[in-house]
Formats: structure tokens, C-alpha cells, sequence
């Protein structure tokens, strides 16, 4: 009787310890790198949706990220050039973080790096603009993220890189509303248009 006790407390011990040693497992073995691509067309001139990307101003009307999370944003610096960054705060004014302009290659794309509190990671963020015909113009969204462990695990079963990728597809529906529609992304005439 003692054997038996003694080898389910044995057990129950290997369990314990097994279980943080598995979730540290799990996070080196799952993917650090979050990348994807997204491409919608738009009815419009390739100026004028570059210049709605660069712009964070108008950058801000049409994204879906501050009516989503519930934030007010401000810009710094140059509006439209490298440097300039759109500040992300909370309701109360606390700022906690920014999307800055990193890259511009004029009429063609832009590059953004997100900086937050959060767990670590390097979000980068590239908008390439492609004239289909005089009327029409492709944006090609393409996002890579290196998120470090145990976050990317996290990140990945609480539904964060879906949540996000869904986000970056709203903003590219909100860019096409926002340059065929004349529409800020709540459907309202926006203020910097």
C-alpha cells in the first residue's frame, strides 16, 4: 500500500513539475514571426491614397484601430514625413504608445514601426501603393511581427494575431470608404478630408 501511495505521489509531482516545463516547451516551439499580406483595390488616384496613409491625420480617419480599442491619438512631429508618429492614448490622457513613419518612398509606400507598452515584440507595418489603371490603385498592407516567448504563445491562444490581422483588414476596408466614399471609418464625413 505504501509502494502505490508513494508512486501516485511520485506522479502527481511529475505532472506538476511537467506543466510549466511543457507551456516553456510550447513557447520556443511556436512560430516568434507573425507576417501576412493583405491587397484590396480601390476606385481612386494613387496620390491621393498614398497621401490618406502618409498623412497620419487623415491616417487616423479612416483606421479602424482608434474606434476599436476605444482611443484618442495625436500627432507628432511633421505630419507626412519621416519622424512623424501618431501617439496613442487612453481615455484619461495617458499615452501608451506610437506608430511612427520609418519609410516613405514618395508615391509608392509606406513603412510604420509600432512602439507600446506590452510585451516585447517589433511590430513593423508596410503600405505599398500600386496604380492599377488612372482609376484604380492596389494597396498591398504587408505586416511582420517578431514576438518574443513565452508572448508569442500567448499572444497566438488568446486570439491576438487573428484580432490583428482582422484589425488590418477593417483598416483596409475603412482607407477604401474613406477615398471612394468620403468617409471616415464610423461612416461619417471626416474632419481632415
Amino acid at each position: 500500500m505504501f509502494i502505490v501511495q508513494e508512486k501516485a505521489i511520485m506522479l502527481v509531482w511529475g505532472l506538476i513539475a511537467a506543466v510549466p516545463l511543457t507551456g516553456v516547451l510550447a513557447a520556443f516551439v511556436t512560430p516568434r514571426v507573425v507576417e501576412y499580406v493583405e491587397t484590396i483595390e480601390i476606385k481612386g488616384k494613387a496620390r491621393d491614397i498614398f497621401d490618406a496613409i502618409r498623412f497620419q491625420a487623415r491616417l487616423m480617419e479612416w483606421s479602424a484601430w482608434p474606434p476599436e480599442t476605444g482611443s484618442a491619438c495625436a500627432v507628432e512631429g511633421p505630419d507626412g514625413e519621416m519622424g512623424a508618429r501618431t501617439v496613442f492614448m487612453q481615455k484619461n490622457g495617458a499615452r501608451f504608445g506610437h506608430q511612427e513613419i520609418v519609410t516613405i518612398q514618395d508615391g509608392v509606400s509606406v513603412g510604420f514601426v509600432l512602439k507600446s507598452k506590452g510585451p516585447p515584440h517589433k511590430p513593423q507595418l508596410d503600405f505599398h501603393v500600386v496604380p492599377v489603371d488612372a482609376d484604380t490603385t492596389r494597396v498591398v498592407l504587408h505586416f511582420h511581427n517578431d514576438i518574443m516567448p513565452p508572448f508569442n504563445l500567448i499572444q497566438r491562444l488568446a486570439g491576438m494575431v487573428r484580432w490583428t490581422r482582422e484589425m488590418h483588414r477593417k483598416d483596409l476596408d475603412g482607407l477604401k470608404r474613406y477615398i471612394e466614399r468620403r468617409e471616415n471609418y464610423l461612416g461619417e464625413q471626416p474632419k481632415a478630408a
